[in-house]
């Protein structure tokens, strides 16, 4: 028994002489050093991992710039098919107001230049019309899309079944918008 407690004090020793020592390099030469006393450190450098820089998301493209409602800008960025789905996405923007606008989304169509069939804008299953920000109301005709015009562009999107292949051009009507005329469709 003796052996052990001996045994046990020869190791509580040589970690207490462990720590003395660590407390005196760390008194004379680290920024982290505390203070026998308690608590205060030096104040550390912490620097940020290197790293692959990071690369802003590149501007989108427009297509065609059209006047919107109240002295706003409407950017069409992509018509594009997947599947057998076109979808119109679009870009409002005005330096000189908010504007805050709800489009009929029963006036909003695709017209197939080669046909000039116009195309109105696709449902879901459960009737409702695949568009950004859309506003039911109890008849499905008067169901609307809403539009933020700001210094902070709102984008806006609507879906629409496809034109056949062997329609290459189609022009795009939303209400208080001018019309976007021959935009080739993406496929």
């Amino acid at each position: 028994m003796r052996l052990k407690i001996f045994a046990l004090t020869g190791v509580a020793a040589v970690a207490l002489g462990a720590c003395t020592v660590k407390d005196e390099k760390d008194k004379a030469g680290d920024p982290t050093a505390t203070e026998s006393a308690g608590v205060t450190r030096e104040e550390m450098k912490v620097e940020e991992p290197e790293g692959p820089p990071v690369t802003p998301m590149a501007a989108a493209t427009v297509i065609q710039s059209q006047p919107g409602p109240d002295g706003s800008q409407v950017d069409l960025l992509s018509v594009k098919v997947t599947g057998d789905i076109l979808t119109v996405t679009l870009r409002c923007s005005s330096q000189e107001k908010y504007n805050r606008k709800s489009l009929r989304v029963a006036q909003v169509s695709v017209i197939d230049d080669a046909t000039s069939q116009r195309i109105g804008v696709l449902k879901d299953n459960e009737g409702n019309a695949m568009v950004s920000n859309l506003s039911r109301s109890g008849n499905s005709d008067y169901d609307n899309m809403g539009v933020d015009c700001t210094s902070k562009p709102g984008v806006m999107w609507a879906k629409f079944p496809a034109p056949p292949a062997t329609s290459k051009t189609v022009s795009i009507s939303f209400p208080d918008i001018a019309p976007f005329d021959g935009i080739t469709v993406q496929r």
